[in-house]
């Protein structure tokens, strides 16, 4: 492989080209190399005579014209063109929701895990210094234990081969993937069940509106609320736990918090993220991507979030044509199994402590129990709510061992996001 990541961009239309292209040109070590899409004037503007043109998958996998592909593709077409990149032994970022259903998305993940090649859905939210904030606090304690999550997404109606449930699979697919990765990633817990009803349009035939309850195997649960009828674009996620509440704002970047716990925030409290909202995330997301490549380590959203994401989303498709919950098969992986099966490495995670368990010499134990080093990155303690970040490195097997310790003595360990690095 050269010293830079050589990329090829599928798909050349608006968002390969004015989003996913220059990521790639703001990252270090990666190098934009090949332009594929059916539409040679695309690929040749979004080239910018600094890349090879090509019209066909085809075309690119029959040479070694890349190390990986960033795949911008319609929802139909995400599988067979994810599935013959992988086949010819490249590293994939493929946009959301990777497909469309769980088990197409299974395959696909399979094979590029048989081959140890880096797969990762590009969910770009993940990156958006509005969501991470609010992620943050909620690691942080502020609102304490969750009770309820809520979240609403909508725009206009969808246009061209989104509106096309065949296609692009309707508003559920293109804006609800982004909602149900949210709430997985916010609340670490396996989903049983979930409940929807749908609306749909008279003209393309695709869901119009859709409101959804997913419940947690821990008695937590999620509304979520889809529409493609609003006159305006609209991202909104609400966290409510047993000490505050967060509510998280995409398109205005904003951030109110409230909590019975943190000093900081004890009155109602606004936070403004003041940056552009869309090619931040989009840069970050592709520096995940080239750092996964490059380290060998997962990336902090790899192909088990994806088909997580897909299952909860097939349940709520199927819940409103049968009128009826649906029960869901899911399984959370804890940090532990995001490391390699053996060698050594370096982790950061964030053990967080109910106030019963502040006083136990948690770190003390750690380090008599096994043969690991470890640094403390940050901590605090604030009225009864503890966490401290760790840097643990050794035997993957016996930091395995330390986290699934950690997690039966009652604390909650969780990655902190990009810190997963190989030996």
């Amino acid at each position: 492989m050269a010293a830079d990541l050589r990329i090829a961009l599928i798909g050349c239309g608006s968002h390969g080209s004015t989003r996913l292209a220059p990521a790639v040109w703001h990252t270090a070590g990666v190098a934009l190399s090949a332009c594929v899409d059916v539409n040679t004037e695309a690929a040749r503007k979004t080239a910018h005579g600094a890349a090879d043109v090509l019209t066909s998958v085809e075309a690119l996998t029959a040479e070694s014209y890349a190390d990986a592909a960033v795949i911008a593709v319609p929802h139909d077409e995400l599988v067979p063109t994810t599935r013959a990149c992988v086949e010819a032994g490249l590293h994939v970022l493929v946009e959301k929701p990777a497909g469309l259903n769980a088990a197409d998305v299974t395959e696909v993940v399979e094979a590029a895990h048989a081959r140890d090649l880096t797969f990762m859905p590009a969910y770009c939210l993940r990156f958006n210094q509005v969501r991470t904030r609010a992620r943050n606090l909620v690691q942080r304690g502020v609102v304490g234990n969750i009770r309820t999550l809520a979240a609403a997404k909508g725009s206009p109606p969808l246009p061209g081969w989104l509106a096309d449930p065949a296609r692009g699979g309707g508003q559920l697919l293109f804006l609800g993937s982004h909602l149900v990765d949210q709430l997985l990633w916010l609340h670490r817990q396996p989903v049983i069940r979930a409940y929807a009803h749908m609306t749909f349009r008279d003209d393309t035939g695709s869901d119009e509106s859709i409101s959804g309850v997913i419940e947690f195997a821990d008695g937590v649960s999620a509304t979520i609320s889809l529409s493609q009828a609003a006159g305006v674009a609209y991202d909104h996620l609400e966290i409510t736990g047993d000490r505050g509440r967060i509510r998280s704002d995409w398109k205005t970047g904003q951030i109110d918090v409230e909590s019975s716990s943190a000093h900081e925030y004890r009155l109602p409290t606004t936070e403004f993220v003041q940056s552009d909202l869309l090619q931040p995330m989009y840069d970050a997301e592709m520096a995940e991507f080239a750092a996964a490549v490059h380290m060998g380590r997962p990336p902090s959203v790899d192909g088990h979030d994806a088909v997580r994401t897909l299952r909860v989303l097939d349940a709520l498709r199927e819940s409103a044509a049968r009128g009826a919950p649906v029960a869901v098969e899911d399984e959370v992986h804890g940090v532990a199994r995001r490391l390699a099966d053996h060698g050594p490495a370096r982790i950061r995670i964030q053990l967080t402590y109910p106030s019963d368990r502040i006083q136990e010499p948690i770190l003390y134990e750690l380090a008599r129990r096994f043969h690991l080093k470890f640094n403390v990155r940050r901590a605090d303690i604030d009225a009864g709510i503890g966490w401290v970040q760790l840097m643990l490195e050794g035997e993957r097997s016996e930091i395995e061992a330390a986290i699934e310790w950690v997690e039966a003595q009652g604390i909650r360990a969780d990655p902190v996001e990009g810190d997963v690095v190989s030996g």
